[in-house]
């Protein structure tokens, strides 16, 4: 099965390096999260030694991949979060990126901006700390009297 390939962004970037970059912060954070097969690893491993060193192009999995993501790319959990994110990772990444997404460079810290947004997805939203409204006010009487 083909979760994506870059000919979907290609209409939209209108240049071939420049379309192969969104999927190529996809792959690579796969790679950085153990969601990518041994396969792929062991057939790529100069690219993926890179890529977990963050050096070169962030791109240059995707492009050894074919410039497409199928199942055999992933581990069953990357399948799962391939299948739950890619339908609406376009959308996703050029929101973030806003009217420049087709012209961003293929730079790890442009990555790290991504990078964020599919932890959040892998992982989920992090808990956020529930205090009641006495606990509130307690915390409030106890900080006066510590002044």
């Amino acid at each position: 099965m083909q979760y994506a390939s870059v000919d979907t962004y290609l209409p939209l970037a209108g240049d071939l390096a420049q379309a192969c970059i969104p999927l190529g912060f996809f792959t690579a954070f796969c790679l950085q999260h153990q969601l990518l097969s041994l396969e792929v690893e062991c057939a790529h491993t100069e690219i993926v030694s890179q890529c977990r060193f963050q050096e070169g192009p962030v791109s240059a999995l995707f492009v050894a991949l074919g410039a497409e993501l199928s199942d055999r790319h992933f581990s069953p959990q990357g399948q799962i979060f391939a299948a739950r994110v890619l339908p609406e990772y376009r959308e996703a990444f050029c929101a973030l990126f806003g009217d420049d997404c087709w012209q961003i460079k293929d730079e790890w810290p442009q990555y790290q901006r991504i990078a964020k947004i599919l932890v959040r997805e892998l992982h989920g939203q992090p808990q956020t700390q529930k205090v009641s409204w006495a606990g509130r006010v307690l915390s409030k009487i106890r900080k006066l009297r510590l002044t």
